[in-house]
């Protein structure tokens, strides 16, 4: 090896003895945490004591309940097997077009999913439409 290469060759390797350690120890701070103990529902909403109206169907139950003054209403949701719609969710509207409508929640696999509503809900002719968003369909229509 000539001086020259020599030369060059000793500066490539005291940058890779700098430059390594340095990449390493950064690489290893960027890593983010991961999320433990999050869960992507929201958290369990105790119902509310009195019902004001129940529709059963044959896979789920729907609930609109209050509270004694009448101030808040609560939907429930029960559903009694595992869903044929994975990515269902529910819509409050008056018609049948859910763009029109306002999304109350998203209900996956079988248990309680509580929702709270306006205290208009029944005052406008309102109605849930439990609508798949990957098929873009309306599943079912439900009128209290």
């Amino acid at each position: 090896m000539i001086r020259q290469l020599r030369k060059r060759h000793l500066q490539i390797w005291t940058a890779w003895a700098v430059l390594l350690p340095v990449g390493i120890i950064t690489a290893y701070t960027s890593i983010t945490k991961p999320a433990v103990g999050q869960l992507l529902q929201p958290a369990v909403v105790l119902p509310l004591p009195i019902e004001i109206n129940k529709i059963e169907k044959g896979n789920y139950t729907v609930m609109l309940r209050s509270n004694v003054e009448g101030s808040q209403l609560q939907l429930e949701w029960v559903n009694k097997n595992i869903l044929t719609v994975p990515t269902a969710t529910i819509y409050q509207s008056v018609t049948d077009d859910i763009t029109k409508g306002k999304l109350i929640g998203r209900i996956e696999a079988r248990g309680t999913y509580r929702f709270t509503v306006d205290t208009g809900f029944l005052e406008n002719n309102n109605k849930l439409l439990v609508y798949d968003f990957i098929r873009k369909h309306i599943v079912d229509s439900i009128k209290f």
